[in-house]
């Protein structure tokens, strides 16, 4: 009887154990199963969620400061950027406000309704475009690098000197055809990530319509520090621009303007140079300056007595 009874719990054990080399047997290996992802797994039967496609991997390796430097003016020095087989880099240099980020949809990332709603087109300087807030918030990165880099656009043009208004001025440029994948990237993070929301900084009223609008600053730092403006500006600006603003001044628009008085009018442009700083100059900028930084700096140089015109 107890014979009977141990092959009996033997057998089961043993059956048991089969149907567990079965199960183990059987299991499918997961992993990356789509074939167009840089994680691709041929040997995965599973696809466990973990797919990065080459979007997603080439947005983590973007750099949104140098996207800052491309937005300005990408053929500076400060970028590395190199002219493409069969452009003359001259020939985009030569006329840079057709082919600057920054032209067409300003330093605010506001275009033609923020602060360059009166910047009315020019020979030599073409009409400026839409805001690119909304884009900004709802368009997924994909959509913005075919956006850049995929659509067709305007040839680079050794002649292009006509009114913004006519011709082919204001068409986008194909940018595909003058930036890499990656320095597009660079861009695309600089606007996702990198660029300063400019309504956190001061508040904006526009009148009227581009390009006759008008428009005025108020609360130029908001709810800023003075006194921490104060020491941010001595410790990243006064060694060339002396202590009251007035050394090394900045040459804008043919323009050479004290850094009191571009805080005070022309903040839209200044905030962009304090992080990624002004190109063909020694003014390099701050990389790490965060908006509260920005709204101290300019709460600051709204005293006229410490930073004169």
């Amino acid at each position: 009887m107890r014979v009977t009874e141990t092959l009996k719990t033997a057998t089961i054990l043993l059956f048991a154990g089969m149907i567990t080399i079965g199960v183990n047997g059987c299991k499918k290996k997961a992993g990356c199963t789509d074939p167009t992802a840089v994680n691709y797994d041929a040997t995965a039967k599973v696809d466990d969620g973990s797919c990065i496609s080459q979007a997603d991997q080439a947005y983590a390796d973007a750099d949104g400061i140098m996207g800052g430097k491309l937005y300005d003016k990408f053929w500076a020095t400060e970028t590395g950027w190199t002219a493409p087989t069969g452009i003359n880099a001259a020939d985009i240099s030569d006329y840079g406000d057709f082919y600057r980020c920054k032209q067409c949809h300003g330093w605010d990332q506001m275009g033609n309704e923020g602060a360059y709603n009166n910047r009315a087109p020019q020979v030599g300087r073409p009409s400026v475009g839409p805001s690119l807030f909304e884009p900004i918030v709802n368009d997924p990165k994909e959509e913005f690098f075919d956006h850049i880099y995929n659509t067709t656009g305007r040839a680079v043009d050794p002649t292009l000197t006509q009114d913004g208004t006519t011709g082919s001025g204001n068409i986008m440029p194909a940018f595909g055809n003058i930036l890499t994948e990656a320095e597009t990237w660079d861009i695309i993070k600089f606007l996702l990530e990198e660029r300063y929301d400019v309504t956190q900084l001061y508040d904006l009223v526009t009148t009227g319509t581009y390009p006759t609008g008008t428009h005025t600053f108020t609360n130029i730092g908001l709810d800023g520090s003075a006194t921490a403006g104060d020491a941010f500006f001595t410790a990243n600006c006064a060694t060339c621009h002396g202590a009251d603003g007035k050394g090394i001044l900045i040459v804008d628009d043919g323009d050479t303007l004290t850094v009191g008085f571009f805080g005070r009018n022309k903040p839209y442009e200044l905030q962009h140079k304090i992080k990624f700083g002004n190109l063909g100059s020694a003014m390099v900028g701050v990389p790490t300056a965060t908006v509260s930084d920005v709204k101290d700096l300019f709460k600051a140089l709204q005293n006229q007595t410490k930073y004169p015109d």
